[in-house]
Order: structure tokens, then C-alpha cells, then sequence
């Protein structure tokens, strides 16, 4: 069964908000961890960046999951042993993003000095998970003809 042209827009809409995010963090990544530290304007960036390049993503695994399963994921790490379990990941890890789906919880509802800003800053460095996602997603529409 093809993917409905609704849920094709949300994912493509989803993609260009994980690769607008991540040109955003990428530019934060060469600020040294002391200046993130306390420069609040850059964390504050960071910080919603994330949320929204997670929850992007997030919305594409709930998106396909259901397509391919018939159900929605029950929570949000459940959404990405899904999307492993039905073949989507080629590069990225079932692990790093069952934990960038943690992330985003922690994120969404923590604030100011109770967010480890060490962790954020250690997660900066690492982008990769997310461009290996976005790999697989382009990979897994060519596939189902939706490209």
C-alpha cells in the first residue's frame, strides 16, 4: 500500500525542519562548552532547536510506523524500534535514536538549570545520528515510490 500524498507532505515537511535545525546546530558546534555555558541565548537556541529537529522526527517515525503497521507507536522510543523493526534503518542506530527520542522528553520538560547543559552541549557534537536518519527516510520514500 503507497503512502497517502498527506502523509508524504508531512514527512517531506518534517525533513526540511530536521535539515533547518540542523544547519542551525551545526553553526553552535564550534562554540567552546564554556561560552555554551553561559552564553543563555545560545542554549536557549540550542535547546529548541533540538526539540524541534526531535520531534520531526519523531512525526516521521509515528508517520511511517503507522503506515507500515497499522497502529501508531505507543511512545516515543517505542516509534523508533518501530521504524527499525520495519526496515527504515540502514545507517542510523536504533539505540542513538531511542535515546535522541529520550532527549527531546527531557528537553520538552525541563527548564532552565535543571537541563544538564553538559549533556546538550555532548549531543551538539554528535549530529551525525540525525543525518544518517535523514538518509534513511529519503532512502525508504525512493523506495516506496514516494519520491
Amino acid at each position: 500500500m503507497t503512502l497517502a500524498a498527506d502523509d508524504i507532505e508531512r514527512i517531506l515537511n518534517a525533513v526540511e525542519t530536521i535539515e533547518a535545525s540542523l544547519s542551525v546546530l551545526a553553526e553552535k558546534q564550534s562554540m567552546p562548552r564554556e561560552t555554551y555555558r553561559t552564553d543563555r541565548e545560545s542554549r536557549d537556541v540550542v535547546e529548541r532547536r533540538f526539540v524541534k529537529l526531535t520531534e520531526a522526527t519523531l512525526d516521521i517515525a509515528e508517520t511511517v510506523v503507522a503506515h507500515e503497521q497499522g497502529v501508531p507507536p505507543e511512545s516515543n522510543p517505542a516509534a523508533m524500534v518501530a521504524l527499525d523493526e520495519v526496515d527504515v534503518f540502514a545507517r542510523t542506530s536504533r539505540v542513538e535514536m531511542v535515546q535522541a527520542a529520550r532527549f527531546r522528553n527531557v528537553l520538552a520538560h525541563t527548564y532552565g538549570d535543571t537541563i544538564d547543559h553538559d549533556d546538550v552541549y555532548t549531543a551538539l557534537q554528535d549530529l551525525e545520528r540525525y543525518r544518517d536518519f535523514l538518509y534513511d527516510v529519503r532512502r525508504y520514500l525512493d523506495e516506496v515510490g514516494a519520491l
